[in-house]
């Protein structure tokens, strides 16, 4: 097999809280985007790109588009469209409502409420005494990061890689996200069988007692990853990165594409190309050749209540 290397840079812009948290203004989202360097193009992208972080970097600390003024930053994206344009470079993007993603979790919570108060009224003395049911707030960050990771291996299948190693480039990362981020990534090709262990106390023989439930994932043919990631390391940058700040203006520019659409489109799916047309990099965007469907979680499981 034919083993492909592959260079993805990428940056989140907008909301990243957890899912307890309610939007700030009508329609708000965070976003996760990126693009694709085949090894075989980097020694000639990187030092475009590079060329770009050094015409614009401060005297002192790092640089991201939203601190430059705003001619600056006019100017900023024009280089960066020009330079992934000009390279042919395919461009992803992964977007979530967050009053979706809260409501989401709420509805999730409520169940769970509801669940724990019918088992207490059935059995209001039980032998095993156990933990409270909880549901801990969801990670916006996370779901925006495992949602772009969706994108880029779909890219990948489609166009037939067999092995793939993958080095992300992104900015600064604090340790334990980016312990989940590459937990995530894993458990994108769990398949099997899965296990979950829960912990009681018995009230009878006053000892502790354990019980596992297990379940198997079994994907339809139709819907199994053939690609298989040899090797996936993410490489937080520590600054001065062209890759890096190009991707942080990709973000930044489809936050604010998002921020100021139109009333009629305010609410509507994020992850389909209507969503994204107006964008200077459409066609980049828009790499991915199949988009029946649209996206489970994010246009699905966390629309906007206010959607159409």
């Amino acid at each position: 097999m034919t083993e492909t290397n592959v260079i993805f840079a990428c940056d989140e812009s907008g909301a990243k809280g957890k899912g307890d948290k309610r939007e700030a203004y009508p329609g708000e989202v965070g976003v996760f985007a990126g693009f694709l360097v085949p090894e075989e193009i980097d020694l000639t992208a990187r030092p475009v790109f590079q060329a770009i972080y050094e015409k614009y970097k401060p005297p002192t600390g790092k640089l991201h588009i939203s601190d430059l003024p705003q001619d600056q930053q006019v100017a900023l994206r024009q280089d960066v469209y020009a330079a992934i344009g000009k390279l042919n470079l395919p461009c992803f993007w992964y977007a979530i409502h967050v009053e979706g993603f809260h409501n989401s979790y709420q509805t999730e919570k409520k169940s769970l409420d509801e669940l724990t108060m019918n088992l207490s009224e059935a059995c209001p003395q039980p032998r095993v005494k156990g933990g409270s049911l909880q549901v801990s707030p969801p990670s916006m960050h996370e779901e925006l990061f495992v949602g772009l990771y969706r994108h880029l291996i779909a890219f990948l299948e489609e166009q037939c890689q067999e092995q793939v190693s993958i080095e992300i480039r992104t900015d600064q990362i604090d340790r334990p996200i980016l312990k989940d981020f590459e937990k995530a990534a894993e458990q994108l090709f769990d398949e099997g069988l899965l296990s979950e262990t829960r912990f009681g106390y018995d009230t009878v023989t006053k000892k502790l007692v354990e019980g596992r439930i297990e379940f198997e994932v079994i994907w339809p043919p139709s819907m199994r990853i053939h690609v298989v990631v040899t090797r996936l390391v993410i490489n937080p940058v520590r600054g001065g990165d062209g890759y890096v700040l190009a991707a942080d203006v990709l973000a930044n520019s489809l936050n604010y594409l998002f921020k100021n659409r139109g009333q009629s489109e305010l609410y509507n799916p994020l992850n389909e190309p209507r969503a994204i047309r107006r964008h200077p990099l459409a066609d980049q965007l828009t790499a991915i050749r199949d988009w029946r469907g649209g996206d489970l979680f994010a246009d699905r499981v966390y629309r906007h209540p206010n959607s159409y």
